[in-house]
């Protein structure tokens, strides 16, 4: 399969181990690049999506903790955080041939900038809607959603992206090639927005949605992160089944009609964590600055105001600073805190 095309991956965290082990398993060579812990456990990895389907990879997976071992590669998939964006960058214009294509599979709207910017090209947007945690050398898909990338690839580079497309559809899993890519990764950012509120209360994403001062405090945030996006003209796509603004009218609803009206968003591996909790837990900075950062960011760009956003970063941020064991907010301490900034 891929007709000999070899992937890499840049930042093998719990996204990017779980897409090599699947694309390793479809019979693409893939080389991870990751850090120590993933090099250890090399023979034993294997991924599971949503569905139960466990994943083995093939004989040709790489894992290394060197940047170097992607030189070879033909397609190279960018998975870190983003706040170590313009270090990937760095490393990799420095071992990938000219001309390979970089895809970027982070949060936030920036990351494909910063790619270029770092002398990258091209570097294609795209956008991973699904939470995957680890649980030692499996990865576990925690929720559905599609894995989305700029259909401009297919034009620039047809044919590694023609075998990524395949080697997805092979493990069970769909590429949605899009031309509003921006819009896209838009709506991902606003649906994202409840990671920080699982950061703040320390529940888990399934626990976080069976909680209405929590869900009544998500909507809340993804009604003015619309406010600040329409006002610095920035379109935002549906993400999944339900589109933003759905999901804000829908989240306040109680326990007992949202389970009936829209039972997808209760029903998550209750094992799944996000990803701005995680880095609190282990005592790492998050990447609250491309996520609420970027809303109030925005807003001061446009004159805008984003009161919530501005208090979800800042808590973080004290969040961050108080080191461990974390000391997080109850759901109705954050329900409280983000009622009285809303703006009316």
């Amino acid at each position: 399969m891929g007709g000999g095309i070899r992937v890499g991956i840049f930042g093998a965290g719990a996204v990017g181990a779980w897409l090599g082990v699947l694309l390793s398993g479809q019979g693409l060579p893939v080389v991870m690049v990751g850090r120590p812990w993933l090099v250890a456990l090399a023979g034993e990895l294997e991924a599971r999506s949503i569905g139960g389907r466990v994943h083995r990879p093939g004989p040709d997976l790489v894992v290394d903790d060197d940047p170097a071992a992607l030189g070879g590669v033909d397609l190279c998939l960018v998975t870190v955080k983003s706040r170590h964006t313009d270090e990937a960058a760095a490393a990799l214009s420095k071992v990938l041939r000219p001309g390979t294509p970089v895809c970027s599979f982070q949060n936030g709207l920036r990351n494909p900038d910063r790619l270029r910017a770092g002398g990258l090209e091209p570097v294609l947007g795209g956008m991973f809607s699904t939470n995957v945690f680890r649980q030692g050398p499996r990865f576990v898909q925690a929720t559905s959603g599609p894995l989305t990338l700029d259909a401009r690839g297919l034009q620039r580079c047809p044919a590694p992206i023609e075998a990524l497309r395949a080697a997805l559809e092979g493990a069970g899993e769909a590429l949605d090639l899009r031309s509003d890519i921006q819009a896209v990764q838009a709506g991902k950012l606003l649906i994202n927005l409840n990671n920080a509120l699982c950061a703040l209360s320390g529940l888990s994403i399934a626990e976080s949605l069976r909680s209405r001062p929590l869900r009544r405090s998500f909507a809340a945030s993804i009604l003015e992160g619309q406010r600040v996006l329409r006002a610095a003209g920035v379109a935002a796509a549906r993400v999944g089944k339900l589109s933003p603004g759905l999901m804000a009218r829908l989240l306040p609803l109680p326990d007992a009609l949202i389970l009936r009206a829209a039972p997808a968003l209760v029903s998550i591996d209750p094992a799944a964590r996000s990803s701005t909790l995680q880095d609190l837990e282990a005592g790492k900075p998050t990447e609250i600055d491309d996520l609420n950062g970027e809303i109030v960011r925005l807003a001061a760009e446009v004159g805008a105001k984003a009161p919530v956003h501005a208090w979800i970063v800042a808590e973080i941020r004290r969040l961050e600073a108080a080191g461990l064991p974390v000391p997080f907010l109850s759901p109705e301490a954050i329900e409280a805190a983000i009622a009285a900034r809303r703006l009316r």
